[in-house]
């Protein structure tokens, strides 16, 4: 497995590498000093940390990266030859490029994994290279003009924490609690942890009294906030970040959060509801604004693009959400209908079946 620095290209690299452990094969994780430091996801896993640089920059940078690449590159393919590897599958990130090169410098099969609905850089770039794509969608773009016959839809693999999580959406009534989860990662919950606390005191007392609240902030100004959520009748937990992902989406009833591949697919997993608020990128980059939107039509949730929210707003569509008893069970339902908790093991028969074929006399 070959994967970028973030828990996004990681966590399914990881997901795969113990579905095929567990199954007798042997996996190596090869990724960046990024990827390493996700020491929770590679315990007990072979992983090989290697030089990787963005191809980003001018004629200098560019220089500078492609000597980089062919470096780790070759450094790839001298452990792939010692370890008798057999395949190689990429998750995308520029960090996959070097090992994805080695592999192919060997004669390996390159599979590659798309997390989102849309090929990434990373992948397009890879695509002359590879003998097969996985994808998390049926129809994810950037695979005009491929073959059907290359392309299989396995779904995105999720970590087994989440997948031990999994449980019928919680009882939903007109006077119950209602739970909201919010997490947007350590940077980009700056935005919910400056628009969620005053959206949640417009909220009608009522539905203030309802809910109990899990809301990730970063930075020094958790307990201010958890203190001014108090002075507005609301239960609230505030943190920098919760180890125990898997409990807190299993008894939500709304998530609040980005629209990444990988907290997508546990969402799906777990068939919860979310608002999606897509990280704004810009032009032909917006992959989380695809993805946001792709769930939204599904009925698994909503999208509000960043530039559309404010206090006011969300405080709109959270009352409008949570008032009635029917809407998000619905979506909750929908969410779970296109969720692929067996996503691992359909990638592994993938991986599997590419390497059979790979072995039959030609």
């Amino acid at each position: 497995m070959a994967a970028g620095g973030t828990g996004g290209h990681l966590f399914p690299a990881e997901a795969l590498a113990r579905e095929l452990v567990a199954r007798g094969h042997d996996a190596v994780i090869y990724t960046d000093a990024r990827g390493a430091r996700y020491a929770h996801a590679l315990e007990g896993l072979p992983h090989v940390v290697l030089p990787a640089r963005s191809l980003a920059g001018g004629p200098v940078g560019k220089l500078a990266a492609a000597t980089t690449i062919l470096g780790a590159a070759w450094r790839a393919r001298g452990d792939l030859r010692r370890r008798g590897a057999v395949a190689m599958v990429g998750f995308g990130g520029y960090p996959s490029f070097a090992p994805a090169l080695g592999a192919r410098a060997c004669g390996l099969p390159l599979l590659l994994h798309e997390q989102g609905t849309r090929l990434s850089l990373a992948n397009r770039q890879l695509l002359r290279f590879a003998s097969g794509v996985a994808t998390s969608f049926a129809d994810t773009g950037g695979l005009a003009g491929l073959p059907p016959g290359r392309v299989v839809e396995t779904g995105n693999p999720v970590r087994q924490a989440i997948l031990d999580a999994r449980a019928p959406y919680p009882p939903l009534s007109a006077d119950g609690p209602l739970r909201l989860l919010v997490v947007g990662g350590s940077q980009s919950a700056a935005v919910f942890g400056r628009v969620v606390p005053p959206a949640l005191r417009l909220l009608p007392a009522s539905l203030r009294a309802r809910l109990r609240l899990s809301l990730q902030v970063a930075g020094d100004d958790a307990a201010a906030i958890a203190n001014e959520l108090a002075s507005a009748g609301i239960d609230a937990e505030v943190r920098p970040f919760f180890e125990d992902m898997g409990a807190r989406l299993r008894d939500a009833h709304l998530v609040l959060t980005r629209a990444g591949a990988t907290t997508i697919a546990d969402l799906l997993a777990i068939g919860r509801p979310a608002i999606f608020v897509p990280i704004p990128q810009g032009g032909s980059a917006d992959e989380q604004l695809r993805n946001a939107r792709t769930l939204e039509q599904l009925g698994a949730g909503w999208c509000m693009p960043e530039a559309e929210l404010d206090a006011s707003t969300l405080a709109a569509r959270l009352q409008s959400l949570l008032a009635s008893t029917d809407t998000l069970p619905q979506a909750a339902t929908r969410a779970a209908a296109a969720g692929r908790p067996d996503a691992a093991a359909r990638l592994a028969d993938a991986v599997l079946a590419l390497v059979t074929r790979g072995r039959r006399p030609a």
